[in-house]
């Protein structure tokens, strides 16, 4: 079945009606209320996500339709100008929307340049100002004991072990925010910390496996970063898993990515509901991908692990 007879089969078979209607009108009037209609066409076709291709089929199967009427057998270069202008004018709608979509991504980029900014503040003022803050705790701490009783020395014993306690976590929870080996040594130290930071947790042994040469652009770091990041916060929450494995190559100016893990599994068309995806946080991957034009499979079964495979284009 060819695409103009599966649209004609559709519930928006009507489409078709409807152009070849407006199509007709025009080409008997050449009026401008006719290339209204033709703009207003191409924005329900593309609400609709009806592609191109679709459209451009249709309009031959419109233009064949109207040739064989013997009124236009003898003007069929005029037939061909003026299907051209109206076809031009329905595509406009998919120009426009383009357009739209490449503005929004580029606001996406900046939103997410400034969100970063912020996480690198945040993550600065509680490494260094907690810790500052810490530090003259464990001071006042020692001031204390030096006079105190036995028994409240041994108190401020524990105290003090809470602390370092907390300090640990601030520290962990500082460099996950924004790690600072990211910014200075790159993406592939960067996860190498990520991974062993996850692995002393979780009990979970992740291996980081990389053939780049050289380091990203920064953008792209920062992307595969926190995909990642994510992609392991679901292994550790609900896969179950022993072992994960992180794999990075470039191939054909695109930089892959895979991360395996030998989990549970799950049957992913069951969690491709919106409620499933944000569970597993791939709603926030894809939008973090889109920025970048990158794309992410999932590929899962009940019981044999899952793997997440992440495709960007490297750019110049």
């Amino acid at each position: 079945m060819n695409s103009v007879s599966a649209i004609a089969g559709s519930p928006m078979r009507d489409l078709k009606a409807r152009y070849e209607d407006a199509l007709h009108s025009y080409l008997g009037a050449v009026a401008e209320k006719d290339l209204v209609r033709a703009y207003e066409l191409g924005r329900s076709a593309f609400s609709q996500n009806i592609a191109i291709l679709e459209i451009v089929s249709l309009h031959h199967s419109a233009l064949a339709e109207l040739g064989r009427d013997a009124h236009q057998v003898n003007n069929t270069r005029r037939l061909i100008r003026l299907g051209g202008q109206f076809l031009a004018e329905v595509l406009c709608a998919y120009e426009l929307g383009r357009r739209a979509y490449g503005d929004t991504v580029s606001s996406l980029r900046h939103l997410n340049e400034l969100l970063e900014q912020e996480v690198k503040r945040l993550a600065h003022t509680v490494h260094d100002e907690a810790g500052q803050l810490l530090v003259a705790a464990h001071l006042a701490i020692a001031d204390v004991m030096s006079t105190a009783k036995p028994e409240v020395q041994k108190r401020l014993g524990e105290v003090t072990g809470l602390l370092y306690q907390a300090e640990e976590h601030l520290r962990e929870f500082s460099h996950e925010l924004r790690p600072m080996m990211l910014d200075d040594l790159g993406l592939v130290p960067a996860l190498q910390s990520l991974a062993e930071g996850v692995s002393k947790r979780r009990r979970l042994s992740i291996e980081v496996e990389s053939s780049f040469d050289r380091r990203l652009a920064p953008a792209i770091e920062m992307v595969l970063y926190r995909v990642i990041q994510e992609a392991l916060t679901n292994i550790s929450r609900h896969s179950r898993a022993r072992r994960a494995k992180i794999k990075l190559q470039k191939r054909r100016g695109q930089v892959h990515c895979v991360v395996q893990d030998d989990g549970i599994g799950f049957d992913v068309d069951s969690v491709a509901s919106m409620e499933g995806r944000r569970g597993l946080g791939l709603i926030g991957i894809q939008e973090r991908l889109n920025v970048l034009k990158g794309t992410f499979h999932v590929d899962s079964q009940p019981g044999r692990g899952t793997k997440l495979s992440i495709t960007i284009p490297q750019g110049d």
